[in-house]
């Protein structure tokens, strides 16, 4: 198994990969990105990252099990150094810190971060091997423009699949897709989304309240008001 001077970046929304991939990069540091734990898993069999940031959800599985699972693998590696394992999910902190409690994961963070709690975070735990960071300033990464198309598309498609499986009773499928969209919401800073999202998810939470049509139409209301906001900035930029 080969050490590598990457960090692993393992999230299956691509738009949260994306901006992470961009705000490490600012800080001059190199990343390798994956969107499941099995992906997670085969990839660790060859190649031993610097340090791994794990999304709370996840497809095949939670970012709690894969933590899990990681352990149990490097247990086979008596002489290796545990890898600094950092759980990153849009849930609040304290709810992560319970859920984790008692596994060794090395730090918390919450989406959405900002590239100084990123460095703040994540530089005390890399190893004094890892190539030096070179200076920068805390700017904000510069946010492609097809970031928030592809935030409109994509929740387009979850509210299709939010309602279909809000329907049919699948809760469980129904609060994973409110928090996927919250989740990228809140990286991309778009709050009202990200409210409206985890009000739904809240309310899936709780037992499906007569409440839950309402906070679907409020996402749905805040996804069209972000389209037409692009829309209009596009318009703008072309006249």
């Amino acid at each position: 198994m080969q050490s590598s001077s990457l960090i692993l970046v393992v999230d299956d929304h691509p738009i949260n990969r994306r901006l992470l991939q961009a705000q490490l990069a600012a800080e001059g540091w190199q990343s390798e990105v994956l969107a499941t734990g099995t992906e997670t898993l085969r990839w660790l069999t060859h190649s031993r990252p610097m340090l791994v940031v794990i999304d709370y959800l996840l497809e095949d599985m939670t970012g709690i099990e894969l933590l899990q699972r990681v352990r149990q693998w490097e247990a086979g590696f008596h002489e290796t150094i545990p890898i600094p394992l950092v759980l990153y999910s849009g849930m609040p902190q304290d709810y992560l810190q319970a859920e984790a409690h008692g596994l060794d994961f090395s730090a918390i963070m919450t989406k959405p971060i900002s590239r100084i709690h990123l460095r703040q975070t994540l530089a005390p735990l890399l190893s004094p091997c890892m190539p030096p960071i070179r200076p920068t300033t805390c700017q904000p990464v510069e946010m492609p423009d097809d970031l928030l198309m592809d935030l409109v598309q994509f929740g387009y498609q979850q509210l299709a699949r939010l309602r279909i499986s809000i329907a049919n009773g699948q809760l469980a499928e129904a609060k994973r897709i409110a928090h996927s969209l919250r989740g990228a919401a809140a990286v991309l800073q778009e709050k009202e989304i990200a409210q409206s999202a985890a009000e739904v998810e809240n309310q899936i939470r709780v037992g499906m309240s007569n409440h839950l049509d309402e906070a679907y139409d409020r996402l749905q209301i805040a996804l069209g008001r972000l389209d037409l906001q692009r829309q209009e900035a596009i318009r703008l930029k072309d006249s």
